[in-house]
């Protein structure tokens, strides 16, 4: 099951008129196109939602095709200016994922990904190294091109690293996978970054309390980049 909490709309539209009476403040999980949605989106922003983690996945068109992600099919990155804006007019903070090494990613396409959760002031992103899972799709056609590595079963190697490259990618090394993954954690919650993404006043600066949620776990998100880089499977 997709953990998504407005997959269905109007279930959700249900839910949020039951909390708007308990004032709660309160964070989900979201797909992009909750914004084509006007009663939807002031429901929820009524309801005491402060933000949500939206899957961006990819800012590559082809790879979110590869992948079927059609809530973020769009002509390209600057199509996503309306959407972010439909949510920061309702004070919705974004928390975006990422994941890195799909089939047309590159070194400098990793940094623009970087660049573009700058610019848009997501309140906090996570890069991920995309992992092929057996049982899936991708692990198949890893598997059948002889591009997983760790004797094609990461999960149990002793030598497999928590964020480190599992497969081959397309247009990079393993290595290069991984160092990009770790330098687009770096940069993104670097302190100049911290700085620059707090200055928007409708979401991240919107009131002291949003503004002292955003500078707690950007302090927080900022030690967890280092500190589990490189952890083996099982450790604290």
């Amino acid at each position: 099951m997709d953990d998504n909490l407005v997959s269905n709309h109007e279930a959700a539209k249900i839910l949020f008129r039951e909390l708007i009476p308990l004032k709660v403040k309160w964070i989900s999980q979201a797909s992009l196109d909750v914004v084509k949605d006007p009663e939807l989106m002031r429901l929820m922003a009524k309801s005491g939602c402060l933000g949500n983690v939206f899957g961006f996945e990819s800012i590559n068109q082809k790879d979110l095709k590869m992948m079927r992600k059609a809530p973020n099919l769009l002509p390209d990155t600057k199509g996503y200016k309306k959407t972010l804006e439909i949510l920061r007019d309702h004070g919705i903070q974004s928390w975006a994922a990422f994941t890195l090494g799909h089939e047309n990613e590159t070194k400098e396409s990793i940094e623009k990904t970087v660049d573009f959760a700058i610019q848009s002031k997501f309140t906090f992103a996570a890069y991920n190294i995309l992992l092929p899972y057996p049982g899936t799709i991708l692990y198949d056609k890893m598997k059948k091109e002889d591009r997983l590595l760790y004797d094609g079963k990461w999960w149990l190697h002793p030598d497999y690293r928590f964020n480190h490259a599992a497969f081959k990618p397309n247009l990079m090394t393993a290595d290069e996978l991984t160092d990009a993954c770790l330098d687009a954690r770096k940069r993104f919650n670097s302190i100049k970054s911290i700085l620059i993404r707090a200055f928007d006043f409708k979401t991240n600066m919107r009131s002291m309390y949003r503004l002292g949620l955003y500078l707690a776990y950007s302090k927080l998100f900022r030690q967890e980049a280092l500190k589990k880089q490189s952890m083996r499977f099982g450790m604290k």
